[in-house]
């Protein structure tokens, strides 16, 4: 089947109706192990070029259709991933974003996620959310729709963003601005309808979530306070009256989690708030319910994380601790019934990163998950080994040791659920812990 032809099936996926039902015959054979299993290389398509993976945003998963879609800023694109063969599929709309600037706050693409499983948003470093039709997006496609969120000089990019199917709305951070912002953009007409500034903010705006059990936007705000890596804050919206709710902000205990950013629904009325902490590897995120913000519980040592994921096939939270202290980055693992940190814990990065400029956020900050196959995906950077082998004198890191190159970076894919008989697979739990240097974020 050629790229295009696959492409196009996944507008009609959520016909099949094998799709509404696999999750649950997947997340019965998962196991607490979660190991990589495969190392996807970006541009390894015949006839498509890709660099080296150095500069990335957010990434998203759409179980219905089976696809994972990155913010690639080294090959300026959209990377398109497909869940189930654990194949690069191409890019969608190369050259139509700003690309690595060299400063984090007008580079692009960043935020992504797919829409009804029909259309992939994208916000950009210029400070518009450019919009392409998934079916047939290719290199050469140009977006449908590009929608200002504000001024490119002063409002810089637009970044994490959030979907309410109900009342099609798409809500959208500008992190960089001053004061930083979100927008509630409408998809029926593809234009802002209101914005809402965070005045109190001392650290931008960061991941939102749509909540289905309240029908309420909740977004994540770093620091109210200096220094900025103290007390934050989590701002609810109600997208029914275009109005701050109520019982908003919630106010996140500094003495449980320094500057919140990563947020995920879980089940219930849980929700996940991951707490970037001050570079301490034993710092924690929280759990806290979304009625009135309560705290229902601290997980320690789960600090660092920047995009993090709910999985309801396994219910599993994932954490992309790119920041978690101890020169370590790590993908966290939390058991969302529990709430406790999964045991065995998370996978830690195999292979420093030497001197990563920071301004291109060369770190393991990305990650999302598919609720059908029960597979996590994780951005690793590209990445000269430099040793950290078991006896630190076998030179690999993550992405060599799952069948990928290290020297390309891959978006590495952990799971549950080793089949029988997979040495590669089963080899991987003796995967030794490895250095890697914190980057910003």
């Amino acid at each position: 089947m050629s790229r295009t032809t696959k492409l196009l099936t996944f507008s009609t996926a959520l016909l099949a109706p094998w799709l509404l039902t696999s999750a649950v015959v997947d997340a019965q054979v998962d196991t607490d192990v979660f190991r990589p299993i495969a190392a996807v290389t970006i541009g390894n398509l015949e006839g498509v070029t890709g660099l080296p993976l150095n500069s990335f945003d957010i990434s998203f998963v759409d179980p219905a259709i089976g696809l994972y879609v990155l913010g690639d800023r080294t090959n300026n694109a959209v990377d398109l991933v497909d869940t189930h063969d654990l194949t690069f599929l191409g890019f969608c709309g190369q050259g139509q974003f700003r690309g690595a600037t060299g400063d984090n706050n007008t580079s692009g693409p960043d935020g992504v996620l797919i829409r009804d499983s029909r259309e992939i948003w994208v916000g950009d470093g210029d400070s518009t959310v450019k919009v392409f039709d998934v079916a047939g997006c290719s290199e050469t496609t140009t977006p449908k729709k590009i929608i200002p969120t504000g001024d490119a000089m002063t409002d810089k990019r637009a970044d994490e963003m959030c979907y309410d199917p109900v009342d099609q709305l798409i809500m959208v951070a500008n992190n960089a601005a001053d004061p930083p912002f979100a927008s509630l953009i409408s998809t029926i007409f593809y234009q802002v309808v209101r914005k809402f500034p965070f005045p109190q903010s001392t650290n931008g705006a960061e991941q939102c979530q749509w909540n289905p059990v309240t029908g309420l936007f909740y977004i994540t705000i770093p620091g109210i306070e200096t220094p900025d890596n103290g007390h934050g804050q989590v701002v609810v919206i109600n997208p029914g009256t275009l109005m701050v709710d109520a019982r908003s902000p919630f106010d996140i205990p500094l003495a449980q989690c320094a500057s919140p950013q990563g947020l995920a629904v879980g089940p219930g009325n849980d929700m996940l708030v991951g707490c970037n902490g001050n570079g301490s590897n034993t710092q924690s995120s929280v759990i806290i319910g979304a009625g009135v913000g309560q705290l229902l519980a601290t997980i320690p040592n789960q600090s660092g994380p920047d995009e993090v994921w709910f999985n309801p096939g396994n219910l599993r939270y994932f954490l992309a601790r790119s920041n978690a202290g101890s020169g370590f980055q790590a993908l966290g693992i939390i058991d969302a019934g529990a709430r406790v940190a999964n045991t065995p814990p998370g996978i830690q990065t195999g292979a420093p990163i030497n001197n990563p400029p920071s301004d291109l956020h060369p770190s393991a900050h990305s990650v999302a998950a598919d609720s059908v196959t029960g597979k996590t995906f994780w951005p690793i950077p590209a990445n000269p080994p430099v040793g950290g082998g078991p006896q630190g004198d076998t030179p690999f890191g993550l992405c060599s040791f799952a069948g990928g190159d290290d020297t390309k970076g891959c978006i590495l894919v952990v799971t549950g659920f080793v089949p029988v008989g997979d040495a590669t697979a089963n080899a991987s739990a003796d995967l030794p812990a490895g250095d890697m240097a914190e980057a910003s974020k």
